[in-house]
């Protein structure tokens, strides 16, 4: 899924504290918001319909709370002019760490530490993300195929993404694959 690949990439915005909250309706993020008071709020702009981050801040008395959309497709002038930042799916981490802080009220160091990839789950990721199979990956890389679904499993631990989508996401915005290398089947 996106949102886990975006979600991990958020979690590692250095010295910001990111606390994801998923949620699956605007009257739910109108719950959320009114009990957690959060400083930036990311939102697919297409979310519940049509998400209006105006008429969001007049129903849940969240003016100073910075609402940034999630580009995935390119949004009119108009409708980018709603909210106070875009963040795109393809953005790397530097482009999202400042187009966040810039934003951001409060910052504060994370004090969880994050277990790096090693070169060969990076290598893993960047074949996964380009369509190869768990025997095509133990093929190129002279490895047995349990070797690779152990990687595979161990990336999927670490990083907290399940899905080839959200590992996509999360190989393009770490500069683990160039958008041009992979395929993107729609």
């Amino acid at each position: 899924m996106l949102s886990a690949g975006f979600s991990h990439c958020l979690r590692r915005l250095p010295g910001m504290q990111v606390n994801i909250m998923e949620v699956k309706s605007p009257s739910a993020l109108a719950d959320c918001v009114r009990s957690n008071t959060p400083d930036i709020i990311l939102v697919n702009p297409t979310f519940g319909g049509i998400f209006n981050p105006e008429h969001f801040r007049a129903d849940t008395g969240c003016q100073n709370c910075k609402i940034i959309a999630i580009e995935v497709g390119k949004l009119s002038h108009q409708a980018a002019d709603l909210y106070d930042g875009l963040i795109s799916v393809i953005d790397d981490m530097e482009t999202i760490t400042r187009k966040i802080k810039s934003l951001s009220t409060h910052q504060s160091e994370s004090t969880e530490e994050k277990e790096s990839l090693s070169q060969r789950e990076k290598e893993i990721i960047s074949l996964v993300v380009k369509g190869m199979t768990n025997q095509e990956i133990a093929d190129k890389l002279f490895l047995s195929i349990h070797t690779v679904i152990t990687h595979r499993r161990n990336i999927a631990r670490k990083l907290e993404i399940h899905s080839a989508t959200g590992l996509t996401i999360y190989a393009i915005v770490n500069k683990i694959v160039d958008i041009d290398e992979i395929s993107l089947n729609v």
